[in-house]
């Protein structure tokens, strides 16, 4: 009895094709499909008819036939009916083989419940066929790499497919989709997770699921709660100690809201204590003094927040990590935001997480702290922030007169650069404000007779960038400041001042905003800026009040006449 055809054999060919037939069928019907060229299972299944091959009278035909059939004195060839027999049975088992794997091409075979899909089905529903190429794109993918990683839309199909088999209340999520939900909640909104997961059954937990997640995690905030210890497994897992900090408010409604696993009150102006604000402040169980809270409190117009953000090698810039908030009025001295940030500085550095400096917008209190600190023409008398331990020291050649840093900082302060670029772009849209630089104006009728005259083509403004609605508005700033619009400021007569200025907000783009920037051209336009701002104060402080005067009196004539004549 023959032994069953390997799984592969209507793969086989030469040395494996002969060995099976010399097995099914012997020695001679071997030489024959030699004879015949016959080297592979699948030529073999092409062939119909093969014995009347015999028919022929050849010389290489001869030998063969007398060992495979009787040939009769009228000419006819009769196959012996042993060799017939076996090779048509080997035929017909290779057939068998070849309709089973066209049939498996067709069908898929679920192992784990034995059902078989057949063609018909994948056709009637093409997602399940999508499916298997691409699970089978993922499984070639991860034997090449001799990976076995699962990625997030695996996780999230086998999530969902696995849901929809299930009754609702019997719904379950892995792990990745738990965070992901997280996340998308977070990101979106209430609303917007509510209407995909409803839409999209089984891919998302419910929001009870969601809230609950994240009132036991540590991702959870409160108000005026510092939070060092993730801020420690935060810059860990970026394997980085080197951070700087910034700090800024943002307009919020006034709203009084209970915490219930707090047990207190949000929305209040939170107290501070030298400049640290006090957490978990207003906590009650009298209903007298939360009465007394609404009618003596003030509520806070502003969110304090304060931002770490880590530096790293990664050419990637890393998620910057939200270190506190809290709400205020704003209603604190300079000092308090001092103490603010040395109590911030040594709270990071006990977590092994150094402070190199901190960031901020440019109100007036800010800017003073950022001067006293830096003892930039200011100076602290009753806290020496140069002789700390964790200070770090600059050589600065004695030469350098024009360099007025000190050599010994505890940290940097700098301006959000944003914020300067639009308060300088504001400052030149001002209908009230008249700027002078040297013997030239800088004024908003150049970029307006820019417009009027000179085709969009080669500047790109439109009238909507310099009266904008938005103050705010930074692509106005870009737009403004552009190459294209200094060059062509350039036909226009008496624009000096308006194009030093726009190179001014230029650089302040290229040296801090764009990151793209090369190192040698951040120095440029950094200190290219500084120069030119330093010039241009002790240009005003030298010019007597009369002379600017006169000059702003000579300019607004020119402006008037022009005026004048344009009607």
């Amino acid at each position: 009895m023959f032994r069953s055809l390997p799984s592969d054999v209507l793969n086989y060919q030469d040395d494996n094709f002969y060995q099976i037939i010399k097995e099914r069928c012997g020695d001679d019907v071997l030489e024959f499909m030699k004879v015949l060229g016959i080297s592979s299972v699948q030529s073999l299944l092409g062939v119909e008819n093969l014995f009347d091959w015999l028919q022929f009278n050849s010389e290489k035909l001869k030998m063969i036939k007398n060992k495979l059939a009787f040939q009769h004195d009228d000419g006819f060839v009769e196959v012996k009916w042993g060799i017939q027999n076996s090779l048509e049975r080997l035929i017909r088992d290779l057939q068998t083989a070849n309709g089973k794997k066209q049939q498996a091409a067709g069908s898929t075979i679920l192992h784990d419940d034995d059902v078989t899909l057949s063609s018909i089905f994948l056709q009637k529903h093409p997602v399940l066929k999508s499916l298997i190429n691409y699970y089978q794109t993922i499984d070639n993918e991860n034997n090449e790499n001799n990976s076995e990683d699962i990625s997030f839309l695996t996780s999230f199909l086998d999530n969902i497919s696995n849901n929809l088999c299930r009754s609702k209340n019997t719904y379950r999520y892995n792990e990745s989709v738990l965070r992901f939900a997280i996340s998308f909640y977070i990101l979106s909104g209430k609303m917007a997770y509510e209407f995909v997961r409803r839409n999209i059954p089984g891919a998302l937990p419910a929001l009870t699921t969601v809230q609950k997640l994240i009132s036991n995690t540590d991702s959870r905030i409160n108000e005026a709660d510092f939070r060092f210890n993730s801020l420690k497994a935060h810059m860990n897992s970026l394997n980085t100690t080197i951070a700087f900090a910034s700090e800024d408010c943002t307009a919020v409604i006034k709203k009084i809201s209970y915490d219930s696993l707090t047990n207190s009150f949000v929305g209040f102006v939170t107290p501070s204590n030298n400049g640290i604000p006090l957490d978990l402040h207003y906590q009650t169980d009298s209903f007298e003094q939360l009465r007394e809270w609404f009618s003596t409190e003030d509520r806070s117009p502003l969110l304090n927040i304060h931002m770490i953000q880590p530096i790293t090698k990664m050419q990637m810039i890393p998620n910057p990590f939200l270190l506190c908030a809290f709400g205020t009025n704003n209603q604190y001295e300079s000092i308090d935001i001092i103490r603010r940030w040395i109590w911030t500085f040594e709270q990071s550095l006990l977590k092994n997480v150094r402070i190199i400096g901190f960031s901020t917008d440019g109100d007036p209190k800010y800017l003073r702290v950022m001067r006293l600190i830096t003892g930039f023409f200011a100076s602290l008398p009753n806290i020496k922030l140069s002789s700390y331990r964790d200070a770090f020291h600059v050589n600065i050649p004695k030469e350098w007169d024009w360099y007025f840093l000190n050599n010994s900082q505890l940290f940097l302060c700098f301006q959000d650069a944003t914020r300067l670029c639009t308060k300088l772009r504001n400052r030149l849209l001002s209908r009230v404000a008249n700027l002078l630089i040297g013997n030239s104006c800088i004024s908003i009728n150049h970029l307006s007779t820019l417009i009027e005259n000179v085709s969009k083509l080669r500047h790109g403004l439109v009238k909507s960038d310099i009266y904008p609605n938005d103050r705010q508005n930074f692509n106005s700033c870009i737009k403004i400041c552009s190459e294209a619009v200094i060059n062509s400021l350039m036909v226009i007569p008496n624009t000096e001042g308006t194009i030093m200025y726009l190179r001014l907000l230029r650089s302040i783009m290229i040296a801090y905003i764009d990151k793209d920037t090369t190192s040698i051209d951040r120095l440029y336009h950094a200190w290219f800026s500084v120069f030119i701002s330093r010039w241009w104060y002790m240009w005003l402080e030298h010019m007597s009040k009369v002379d600017l005067d006169n000059h702003l009196y000579k300019f607004n004539d020119i402006v008037i006449n022009q005026e004048k004549k344009k009607r």
